[in-house]
């Protein structure tokens, strides 16, 4: 089968002969249809994610068509599916509280398990879900971006009728704006470098519009996190007000310098997110289901799989004009 593997940083090796996977009999085997690039990819991809090492074939969000089921059933085949990618043990005390994106043995595929830059993976039977007829392809690959979004919302205790920020647009940050919106905060203020990128935030629920040097006129409520840099961290503590929360969704690279001192004496409290459960899965199914077709300006560059290299050239020398990149595996 064809298949992208991440042999180093910057280095991906192209074959067409990787031996299909076998599905166990609590798996299911995927003809991938296309699968998103993720920002968990791109630091991957640099040699700079905390928790990703090479090789490994990446891949984590995307969509396809289930040839077998390990056990021999028949109810999935044929479906067309997207899949949550956690690989649990299901019997830590976090998998038993039901938090099992955070287990103590936690693997992701694609991440440190074969993912989707391949034309099949695996997965297992009871993360797979069968996308409803209002979703195609595309907004099936974002299933698993914007469940990163609500799991992180719903962490958050004062949403509806808050004033919330959001700091980064990348591809995150607008569909975390996009849940806001749908949860019913009072205010949205979105800040980000890009006029593009604030020009689709507006889109998806903005009601404020700043790039980063601008002063963020609170109060503010409830802040979002969504670049992983020291200047986005601390700008959400200096802006949210005394008795806030700030959600951290970006991926940091290294260790930064966090002004404490501020969270100490605003009482702030800071919401790490990983991933999302099974019911964050379903609500992002939901939302999408209501067909925004503006989401899917969020993809705004597709590729073969072959072409892997030119993706995230891509995304490394345009980044101002790039979302969502896509490649196609069919």
């Amino acid at each position: 089968m064809l298949q992208a593997e991440l042999t180093l940083p910057r280095t991906f090796t192209i074959t067409d002969d990787a031996p299909v996977p076998i599905p166990s009999h609590n798996e299911v085997l995927i003809k991938v249809q296309q699968v998103g690039i993720c920002g968990s990819d791109i630091h991957a991809y640099h040699g700079k994610h905390p928790f990703i090492s090479c090789p490994i074939v990446p891949g984590h969000e995307f969509v396809g068509i289930v040839e077998q089921a390990g056990d021999g059933s028949q109810e999935l085949v044929g479906q067309r599916v997207t899949v949550l990618p956690s690989l649990t043990c299901g019997h830590c005390p976090q998998c038993r509280e039901g938090r099992f994106n955070i287990c103590q043995t936690l693997r992701v595929i694609g991440c440190q398990a074969p993912g989707a830059f391949a034309e099949y993976v695996l997965a297992p039977k009871n993360r797979v879900f069968v996308l409803p007829e209002a979703l195609d392809w595309d907004l099936g690959t974002l299933v698993e971006p914007l469940a990163v979004a609500v799991h992180a919302v719903r962490r958050a205790r004062r949403i509806s009728g808050a004033n919330t920020l959001v700091l980064g647009c990348g591809t995150i940050g607008l569909m975390t704006l996009y849940v806001l919106k749908n949860y019913g905060a009072a205010s949205i203020t979105a800040v980000d470098p890009q006029t593009s990128r604030l020009q689709l935030a507006e889109k998806l629920g903005a009601t404020k519009l700043q790039g980063p040097a601008d002063a963020i006129a609170g109060p503010i409520h409830t802040s979002f996190e969504c670049v992983g840099i020291a200047d986005t961290m601390n700008q959400s503590i200096l802006a949210t007000e005394k008795g806030g929360e700030i959600g951290v969704l970006g991926v940091f690279e290294e260790d930064v310098p966090v002004k404490m001192g501020l969270v100490q004496d605003k009482e702030l409290t800071l919401l790490g997110t990983l991933m999302y459960t099974d019911s964050d899965y379903e609500e992002a199914i939901r939302l999408l289901s209501r067909n925004p077709s503006y989401l899917k300006e969020l993809i705004t560059h597709r590729y073969p799989l072959p072409k892997v290299d030119e993706a995230f050239q891509r995304l490394q020398q345009a980044p101002q004009d790039t979302l969502k990149v896509v490649l196609t595996v069919e």
